[in-house]
């Protein structure tokens, strides 16, 4: 069985539960639409591994299948089903868009994690090189799941036609929030898959033990969005998703005993940051270093997607900087190649809310701070991009952005060198982007020193890094140069060379 088999058996099935008036027809039409959406991508190749990715659709589509079939017969279903079923046939005057929420959280938070182990084993979980191109195209579900968020609310307003003039105005939020739940909830998806892949290994009982820990999870979120009131409300405070709790790591998973998120997966306190958030753990991204996206370099000689600088909580130790030291560098590479192309064609609307995820997913601040460290970032970028710019005024910004950071989680220690370090290569970068014939070498340098301040560690440990950043500089260059064309092939190449960039990193910063 194939996906065009499964798309062919849940229009069957449509049919029959439009014939019987049945509301669970809500989900099932929209989880139709999502996979005919997975389908068209699997087509346009855009999965680094199509015949995988078609595998694990088709494991996870079974399971909602089957749990349907079951209970249309009258058989038991996984509790989660149970409270989406129940509601559908008890409470059949619930609007189509709660009932289309049950179906999801069920559906993501217990039958996802369930789907990666029947196309991961465990010995690829283990393995850093092929769990790293298993969760990259996990990644690419959500941008496929994010292009429908528009059509689905369109088909949800039709369904709904007697919406009020409130309704009406929180359909942009609702758009937003949806997006939102849907990446937290994968993020977690994958930590739980991990979970479960360890109790695997350790043996069928420890297996069934987490996976009833799962259920009992997931069954009790499902039936908090039964009860009445504001969801999105419920949504925000708890989040879609659930986390399985653990102490364990599986083979080749270099983060310390004790750390049991996923590579990139570097919320504090077990929480799961946005796909489009993954970073450097613990607030540790510097766009490729240390902290949220900071610049942007335009045509003009304004710089590119950069972050801010460490954060360390008050009192952290050596598992504040472990977590600092572990990033997925592939997830950091596709987040900062997605930024430099958002403000190189000064989508600055997009740029700010990029700007907002990162702070707030990478660092944790309030929302409160997570607004002013996001407008500051915008500011700097602004006050840098012309040429000549600002640099006063940038550094004065980014200053009280790292200010920000050490009022939230004690470093760095001054902010207002971490300023100066980041306008240094700022303007280092705009020197040999106008000084025809010019080398990288005063740029590489700049580079490595910063990385050098963000972690702590020697210049010439982290200058394959700053080489390899500069050398996506250039990249990017010819394609600004070259029109800013979001379709061209040197984004692709801009991409390998800060996956590259961030992977000796890592290298360097963990030896």
């Amino acid at each position: 069985m194939g996906i065009d088999d499964v798309i062919d058996r849940m229009a069957v099935l449509a049919e029959e539960l439009r014939r019987d008036g049945d509301r669970r027809l809500a989900f099932h039409n929209t989880y139709l639409r999502t996979t005919e959406a997975v389908a068209r991508a699997l087509r346009a190749g855009a999965f680094a591994d199509p015949g995988w990715v078609d595998r694990w659709d088709v494991a996870f589509a079974r399971l909602y299948l089957d749990a349907l079939a079951a209970d249309r017969r009258g058989d038991p279903v996984p509790e989660p089903w149970a409270v989406a079923f129940g509601a559908a046939a008890a409470q059949p005057g619930l609007p189509a868009v709660r009932h289309i929420l049950l179906g999801m959280n069920a559906h993501i938070n217990y039958d996802l994690p369930q789907a990666l182990l029947a196309v991961i084993s465990d010995a690829e979980f283990g393995d850093p090189e092929v769990r790293a191109r298993r969760e990259a195209d996990h990644r690419r579900i959500d941008e496929v799941l994010a292009v429908r968020v528009g059509a689905e609310d369109a088909e949800l307003q039709r369904l709904q036609s007697a919406a009020t003039w409130q309704d009406r105005a929180l359909q942009p939020l609702n758009r937003i929030a949806t997006r939102r739940f849907l990446r937290e909830s994968r993020a977690k998806v994958w930590a739980n898959a991990l979970e479960l892949s360890r109790a695997r290994a350790a043996g069928p009982d420890n297996y069934a033990g987490r996976l009833t820990e799962l259920e009992k999870l997931c069954g009790r979120r499902v039936a908090d969005l039964v009860r009445p009131g504001p969801v999105l409300l419920r949504l925000a405070a708890g989040g879609f998703g659930v986390r399985l709790n653990g102490d364990a790591r599986p083979a080749g998973d270099a983060r310390p005993a004790g750390d049991a998120r996923p590579a990139g997966d570097a919320r504090p306190d077990g929480g799961a940051r946005l796909n489009g958030d993954a970073g450097p753990a613990d607030g540790a991204r510097l766009n490729g270093d240390a902290g949220p996206a900071s610049g942007a370099r335009l045509n003009g000689g304004a710089r590119r997607p950069v972050a801010g600088g460490p954060a360390r909580r008050p009192g952290a130790g050596r598992d504040s900087r472990a977590r600092l030291q572990a990033f997925d560098p592939v997830k950091v590479g596709n987040l900062e190649t997605s930024l430099w192309v958002t403000y190189y064609r000064r989508q600055w609307v997009r740029f700010l809310v990029s700007s907002l995820r990162v702070v707030h997913g990478t660092f944790g601040m309030s929302w409160t701070r997570t607004c002013h460290g996001a407008w500051l970032v915008l500011r700097a970028n602004q006050l840098w991009a012309p040429n000549p710019g600002d640099p006063d005024g940038a550094r004065r910004c980014m200053s009280r952005f790292y200010a920000l950071l050490l009022l939230t989680h004690g470093r760095p220690a001054n902010p207002a060198r971490a300023a100066r370090l980041e306008v240094d290569w700022w303007a280092a970068h705009r020197e040999h982007q106008y000084e025809t014939g010019s080398d990288t070498g005063p740029l590489v340098t700049a580079l490595a020193r910063l990385y050098a301040y963000v972690y702590g560690t020697h210049e010439e440990a982290v200058r394959p890094a700053a080489q390899h950043r500069a050398r996506a500089m250039d990249i990017s260059d010819r394609w600004v140069a070259d029109g800013r064309d979001p379709g061209s092939p040197l984004i692709a190449e801009e991409r390998a060379e800060l996956v590259r960039c961030y992977s000796a990193l890592l290298t360097a910063v963990n030896r």
